[in-house]
């Protein structure tokens, strides 16, 4: 009878249990509990420790007719109490004849619309304070009313052109006025402490904005209409309107984003544009100061009226690869550098297609890498004599059709321009991926001012036969004439020193090469699979890599001078003394 009477107690605590909670199997930390109101809601469990806490994902089954819902602090599940914490993104969005939410005071984060659509939604009891809120949380509601919990703005409902923030309040949180597309003033009281980058998110029309004096987190100096974040001196949030005071060093992420912003002057004072920090305005012209040694990602992007940069930024660091600061500003046609400015910096005019000049000052040093990458407008460069340096392919894929060179140092050689082509007189070195791909390209000839042949100079040159050298070139540098697959033959002068990695790497056709008494090293893999059968060794070498010649299976005779047999043996594998040759 006792085991009987135990079975039935638990069969019974069973059925209280499945009426209250919709369990899982143990690893899923997803389940389902009724509350107050009637509804089973949907929790995700996000710690499993000690606090305990979930996330509320919504309502489980039929949301028709469902007109209140109250939100437990806590739920009790597998034997633990569990905090509510968040409400997660579109938990509840879409239920229209909701009218009434009670939030407890565990909630500190409101996701993406997570009440949206909720048409009759008029009142929203919070018990503590809400420290977060995501884009559009509650819009298409019918609140009514200025949202507060303690003293954080959650929301503000109303489409107004004048709004002045009440006094007390501390924090505006994300996207608090994210529905106020036709606020044109804004007031901030001394009382706030905390503005995110998305509290003014789509206030695009934006005209007036003032702090009121006395706060001691932001200012509105100099009647800037923008909002300063005062111990940075960063503008935080800009208007159509914005003037960008002395003393301002920084201009914050999406500070004017979507802001039909025309004109502006940035003082010389500012150090750094963030990301995205003018995206999607109407500026026609910009001039970046000489002061600005960072542009973030996007800083310009989408500025389709933009037609004009004078860029006079003496030493600004190399822009954003994946996200280029100028990109799809479709009207850009022009770029000015400055008297003293020193780089182009890297990735600075990347895929400024319609980008069709560019002026480049005497003091410029260095070009960047992709500096004008994919500027397929671009069809003539003039280079100045003071460049000493140039980017991996600065000039790729742009639409230059002529060489690229100043008095002393080529830089670039249109892919289709020529088969045969000398280099001009009194040029020095040879660039970093000059020649590369320049698939119609079938001699060459480098003049006797020629000292340094630079990284990729000539890589992947695939139709070129022949190189007539220079006397004097003292290096070629690593993967120079990579995968010159025609090159049969080269005569390398007495004068080089040095001949870089991979130098010659891929030259299937090259059969015999003699290397010159000036040379002391054979380095890494120069000559991984090419196609040599013959090389000569002067007695000047002093080491040889053991990967110099690997995957040169056609390698039949290393001619070495006489007498040097036992010195070779010593720096070279066993498996090529049988190919050493004394000559």
């Amino acid at each position: 009878m006792k085991r009987i009477a135990i079975v039935l107690a638990l069969m019974v605590l069973c059925s209280m249990v499945n009426a209250q909670a919709v369990v899982h199997s143990q690893d899923d930390p997803n389940f389902s509990m009724k509350c107050k109101t009637g509804q089973y809601l949907k929790y995700t469990i996000t710690s499993n420790e000690s606090p305990y806490t979930v996330t509320i994902n919504g309502i489980k089954g039929d949301t028709e007719n469902i007109k209140k819902i109250e939100i437990p602090a806590t739920v009790h599940y597998r034997n633990n109490d569990y905090a509510v914490t968040t409400i997660n993104r579109n938990a509840f969005s879409d239920i229209s004849t909701l009218t009434s939410v009670t939030i407890p005071q565990t909630v500190k984060e409101i996701k993406a619309e997570a009440f949206k659509g909720c048409s009759a939604l008029k009142t929203i009891k919070i018990g503590g304070t809400i420290e977060h809120c995501g884009e559009n949380a509650f819009a298409g509601t019918a609140i009514t009313k200025p949202m507060y919990t303690g003293n954080n703005l959650v929301y503000y409902p109303s489409n107004m052109a004048e709004y002045k923030v009440n006094e007390g309040t501390e924090a505006i949180l994300e996207y608090a006025f994210g529905n106020c597309t036709e606020m044109t003033s804004i007031t901030i009281p001394a009382s706030v402490k905390t503005i995110y980058i998305t509290s003014f998110d789509k206030c695009n029309k934006l005209a007036n904005i003032v702090v009121a004096d006395g706060n001691r987190t932001y200012d509105s100096r100099n009647d800037c209409n923008a909002i300063v974040l005062s111990a940075e001196n960063k503008i935080v949030r800009g208007c159509s309107n914005s003037t960008i005071p002395n003393g301002i060093t920084s201009i914050g992420r999406n500070a004017f984003a979507n802001i039909p912003l025309q004109k502006i002057d940035i003082s010389n004072t500012v150090a750094t544009i963030e990301d995205s920090a003018f995206y999607n305005c109407e500026l026609t012209s910009i001039t970046i100061p000489e002061s600005v040694t960072k542009i973030g990602a996007s800083a310009f992007i989408r500025n389709k009226k933009l037609a004009v940069v004078n860029f006079n930024a003496i030493n600004c660091k190399p822009m954003d690869n994946k996200y280029p600061a100028f990109e799809h500003c479709m009207a850009l046609i022009s770029v000015n550098f400055g008297e003293k400015v020193k780089i182009v910096p890297a990735f600075s005019f990347m895929k400024c297609e319609e980008l069709r000049y560019a002026t480049l000052s005497n003091s410029i040093t260095e070009i960047g890498d992709k500096a004008f990458f994919e500027c397929k407008m671009l069809s003539y460069l003039e280079l100045p004599n003071s460049v000493e340096k140039i980017g991996l392919q600065a000039f790729y894929d742009s639409g230059i059709s002529e060489p690229v060179h100043s008095e002393h140092l080529f830089a670039y050689f249109p892919p289709d321009y020529a088969e045969e082509y000398a280099i001009p007189e009194g040029i020095t070195k040879i660039a970093q991926r000059a020649f590369h791909y320049a698939g119609h390209i079938k001699s060459i000839s480098l003049p006797n001012s020629v000292k340094e042949i630079e990284p990729f100079a000539f890589s992947e040159c695939y139709d070129i036969e022949s190189i007539t050298m220079s006397n004097t070139i003292e290096k070629i540098g690593h993967r120079a004439f990579m995968y010159c697959t025609k090159l049969k033959t080269i005569t390398l002068p007495n004068t080089l020193k040095d001949i870089d990695d991979e130098a010659f790497m891929g030259c299937e056709t090259m059969e015999n090469i003699i290397i010159p008494n000036s040379v002391t090293e054979i380095n890494s893999k120069v000559f991984l699979g090419s196609g040599l059968k013959t090389i000569t060794l002067p007695q000047s070498i002093t080491k040889i890599s053991e990967t110099a010649f690997v995957e040169c299976p056609k390698l039949k005779t290393i001619n070495i001078p006489k007498g040097t047999m036992s010195q070779f043996k010593g720096m070279l594998n066993s498996e090529y003394h049988s190919k050493l040759k004394e000559k």
